[in-house]
């Protein structure tokens, strides 16, 4: 392994925009050492670490993503959250085409050990309201569980009972699944028509959750694309989102299904936050992919302006 072979890599990012383009896709540091190997340097997460903090942007550079940092701002919205039926949007037929080589079962994930690590205490968690009195303790006492274990390894984090899939690299289907990831890109960025960054790519497994969490570092809107790999009956309640109302403190649970799109914009706001969990407490498998998208993402692809406008979009 090598720094300078590292280093090489990240200058040739700069200077390559088909090669930054690849960095959309990619959220992962397991990821970003896969893709340089696909170009041609050999370097470890150690040496990345090493030789990104020798690094400096050109001046020039462009940005990858729409702004969302904290200085951003971010229009008021009494509305907190839209839904959409992926078969709905013609803009987004393209990637309703990538979902079979997206929502992928990595062999290299210990099932037995993932079921192992279940605990229904804090699945039960999930059901308790932010603003419940003794929320927090328990927020802080799962928080301080994190760095038990190995880093991405099952059961190191206790809110994250799922599985990343961009932190598995080492798989048969990685490569395709990598491929897929950078079309899906390229297919949001000419339906929105700007610049789209990949935020996470989760695998929940039967009986998976993300606990409560609020996403405040990362201020701005989300698109997450779900997917499910049988149908879901409207009776059946056991796959959902959840949130707190920020204002009102309402619990707001929203029924997950197949092939759909759900947006919802995180605040940094102490009196704004975006509290929500996610549960999958079923036997069956369910995928989320997430996404940054501008502030105005509504206005720019035609189907959504028109299905929102109408009471569609939820």
């Amino acid at each position: 392994m090598s720094v300078a072979s590292c280093t090489a890599f990240l200058e040739q990012v700069q200077d390559d925009p088909g090669l930054g383009k690849l960095l959309r896709a990619v959220t992962d540091t397991r990821e970003l050492v896969a893709l340089g190997h696909r170009s041609g340097y050999s370097f470890d997460v150690e040496d990345l670490m090493t030789a990104s903090s020798t690094i400096r942007p050109t001046q020039d550079a462009a940005p990858t993503a729409p702004t969302t940092g904290a200085d951003a701002v971010l229009r008021e919205t009494e509305i907190l959250h839209h839904e959409f039926d992926l078969g709905d949007v013609p803009e987004m037929q393209p990637v309703l085409r990538e979902l079979a080589h997206l929502t992928i079962k990595p062999e290299s994930v210990d099932l037995d050990r993932f079921g192992a690590a279940l605990r229904d205490d804090d699945l039960e968690w999930t059901s308790m309201s932010p603003a419940a009195s003794g929320f927090q303790a328990r927020y802080q006492e799962i928080m301080a569980s994190h760095g038990i274990g190995t880093a991405g390894d099952v059961g190191s984090r206790r809110d994250f009972h799922l599985v990343n899939l961009d932190q598995h690299v080492d798989h048969p289907l990685y490569d395709a699944y990598f491929d897929a990831k950078t079309r899906t890109i390229r297919h949001l960025e000419h339906a929105f028509g700007c610049d789209i960054q990949f935020s996470g790519s989760m695998w929940y497994p039967p009986f998976a959750y993300r606990l409560w969490h609020t996403n405040e570092t990362q201020p701005g809107w989300r698109m997450y694309l779900i997917d499910f790999d049988e149908p879901i009956a409207p009776s059946d309640t056991r796959s959902f989102f959840r949130y707190m109302n920020p204002q009102t403190k309402e619990i707001v649970t929203l029924q997950d299904r197949p092939k759909m799109l759900r947006f919802f914009k995180v605040d940094q706001r102490e009196d704004r936050l975006f509290w929500h969990c996610i549960v999958n407490r079923a036997e069956r498998n369910r995928w989320s992919f997430g996404f940054v998208v501008p502030d105005d993402w509504m206005a720019r692809v035609p189907t959504f302006a028109a299905l929102g406008e109408a009471g569609t979009g939820r």
